[in-house]
């Protein structure tokens, strides 16, 4: 029994250096993993993991690369939206003004079917009375708007919408919140 004890430590031993080594010669690595992701007809799937050199990984605003832009594209692709190819567009948004990444999609598939059937140019949204210049424009501008809710604590589709659109409030906020979540679970 102390044979076996004392070979168990051992081998303990031999584990722990091993994983040691490992988490040392990867916190030194000058590599990332990024998951490659493929969005395709409503379908999300992971493709693969590749090791970058972080000298490498810059991505700019219009490129955002994560999961998150893959799930947004494939639901509106799979709706025929046109603001489709700006997925890329609502996660940067998002990102820079610290709201949820689904929010501003899910608001134009409610109030446009994504783009399909605007009221003014560009707007997917029913935002204001006016229109805007390009898709782009729009998504940052209703990202940027509705970061003003987000700062006072209005965080829900269901808080947001006593301001958004007082007359129908509750059924906007539930549709709204419906999409974020089959876009989430994409």
């Amino acid at each position: 029994m102390k044979k076996l004890l004392v070979k168990g430590r051992k081998t303990l031993s031999v584990i722990a250096v091993v994983l040691g080594t490992g988490l040392v010669a990867s916190i030194i690595s000058d590599k990332m993993p990024v998951n490659l992701v493929l969005a395709d007809q409503g379908q999300v799937s992971a493709v693969s993991t590749e090791y970058i050199s972080v000298d490498s990984a810059e991505i700019t605003t219009n490129e955002v690369a994560d999961v998150r832009v893959a799930k947004i594209k494939a639901y509106l692709a799979k709706r025929a939206a046109p603001l489709a190819d700006y997925a890329n567009e609502f996660v940067a948004a998002a990102d820079t003004y610290q709201i949820d990444y689904n929010l501003v999609a899910a608001i134009s598939v409610i109030e446009s079917e994504g783009g399909k059937h605007t009221f003014r140019p560009y707007n997917a949204w029913g935002w204001g009375k006016s229109g805007f210049s390009s898709w782009e424009d729009g998504i940052w501008a209703v990202s940027k708007g509705l970061s003003k809710y987000y700062a006072k604590g209005m965080t829900t589709p269901r808080s947001i919408s006593y301001s958004y659109c007082p007359p129908s409030a509750d059924s906007w906020a539930a549709k709204v919140q419906s999409v974020m979540n089959k876009i989430e679970a994409m």
